[in-house]
């Protein structure tokens, strides 16, 4: 049987834990990412006085773990306030990184869930949260958290900055399906895709793990989308697909 192959969608910091992941499922993974990190210096320099001065401090995503301990030498997990982590990857990063306190949302992975958790009654009105994230976030948590009486700073520690795709590596991967976790990288996809290609985009079988990221495929004309309850469930998706593979067109 051959192998199928994956299309990894994601930030170049992702790729080596989800390929090592493809690989014990089955399957070929191919790097395809579309974004870059780069940091921002000057919302960096002042992180951990923020970060000392804050009741609580909110963790985005993965990037933005990694992004501030690169530039603190990894000098931030001495902190004992909550760390909260959007998402179960979020959470990992930080516990690789040495924070031990740490909270999230057992059964969610963005602010809506993030905002679901019964820990901020804990909490007393006019505590300070730090909400660390990358450049052109959501609204949604800082607003909310306003709202409930907090006193809200964020730190844009990153900005998410495109790549021209490889569609060579497209080409010859003659890829089955494709793993893709943000809806601004469906959009960013599938506005580069040279029209010779685009057909071929559309009828690849999609994993997303959340409704945002499948509504966006399903507007760009994706066919076949597999939703996910959360990325921790990918491996055993793919191991399932394995055993009936995707046929490329």
């Amino acid at each position: 049987m051959p192998t199928p192959t994956l299309l990894l969608i994601r930030p170049a910091a992702r790729i080596p834990a989800d390929a090592a992941l493809c690989r014990r499922a089955g399957w070929q993974p191919v790097p395809f990412p579309l974004i870059r990190i780069a940091a921002e210096p000057t919302a960096l320099a002042g992180l951990p006085a923020q970060m000392q001065q804050a009741a609580a401090v909110v963790w985005i995503s993965p990037s933005a773990v990694e992004t501030a301990l690169s530039a603190c030498s990894g000098s931030l997990s001495h902190l004992t306030q909550p760390q909260i982590a959007v998402g179960g990857g979020t959470a990992q990063a930080l516990r690789q990184a040495g924070f031990a306190n740490i909270i999230s949302p057992p059964g969610g992975h963005d602010s809506e869930a993030v905002l679901a958790l019964p820990w901020w009654h804990t909490l007393g009105k006019g505590s300070c949260i730090l909400i660390i994230r990358g450049a052109h976030g959501r609204h949604l948590l800082p607003d909310a958290l306003c709202q409930r009486g907090f006193q809200v700073a964020c730190a844009d520690i990153y900005q998410r900055l495109p790549i021209e795709p490889d569609w060579a590596v497209f080409h010859t991967a003659q890829p089955a399906a494709a793993w893709i976790t943000s809806a601004e990288q469906v959009r960013l996809l599938f506005a580069a895709v040279p029209a010779s290609l685009a057909q071929r985009l559309q009828s690849l079988l999609y994993f997303a793990h959340h409704p945002r990221i499948a509504q966006a495929l399903s507007q760009a004309g994706a066919a076949r989308i597999r939703l996910l309850d959360s990325a921790a469930e990918l491996e055993s998706a793919l191991i399932a697909e394995r055993q009936n593979p995707p046929q490329a067109t």
